[in-house]
């Protein structure tokens, strides 16, 4: 939650108690098979109830915003564990404020960069997208043939033209995944 202050502020506005999202252990045909269910972030915990009605078979969920997160779900609903990664415009500003010599500067994807603006989009397009592929390669090595993989966040459509596969742009991930948990909700 994002902290007592900002949850009774809420309450107040809406003059009722809302329905909070987090993570548990199992929700909407959805188990998790994380360490402690209830650390999994509800973003992604929502994320994942949306892809299982989205995808309805093993499917890798990828947001990608500040950070970027690449979540296995198998083809009988179980949350195998995820990666947590720096975003694109987090992985631009790392470089641009740990190194030096490299200003933060405009630059394009491409598959030979010949200058430092685009060596940088490239480089955090590809490492993004690198993640992506391997979690993939990981579902294929656990039996998992062919996941789709659902794309969401703002830098989704930066991914969606570098993947390869089953790739589905899915607006607002997180928003339905918390739709179809309120709508379950009792």
């Amino acid at each position: 939650m994002a902290g007592e202050t900002v949850a009774e502020r809420i309450r107040q506005v809406l003059g009722a108690e809302p329905l909070w999202v987090s993570a548990r252990a199992e929700q909407c045909g959805v188990r998790s098979g994380y360490a402690c269910p209830t650390q999994l972030g509800a973003d992604r915990w929502a994320a994942l109830i949306a892809a299982r009605e989205l995808a309805g078979a093993a499917c890798i969920v990828v947001n990608a915003g500040t950070t970027m997160t690449v979540d296995a779900l198998s083809a009988d609903f179980i949350f195998l564990g995820g990666f947590i990664v720096a975003g694109f415009e987090l992985m631009r500003q790392a470089l641009t404020r740990n190194t030096a010599q490299l200003a933060l500067q405009a630059g394009s994807f491409a598959f030979f960069p010949d200058n430092t603006g685009d060596a940088i989009v490239s480089g955090a397009t590809n490492a993004m997208v690198g993640a992506v592929e391997r979690m993939v390669s990981y579902m294929r090595q656990t039996g998992e043939d062919d996941p789709v993989v659902l794309v969401s966040g703002g830098d989704a459509q930066r991914l969606v033209g570098q993947l390869k596969g089953q790739i589905r742009l899915v607006d607002n991930l997180v928003l339905e995944g918390v739709l179809r948990i309120g709508l379950a909700h009792d």
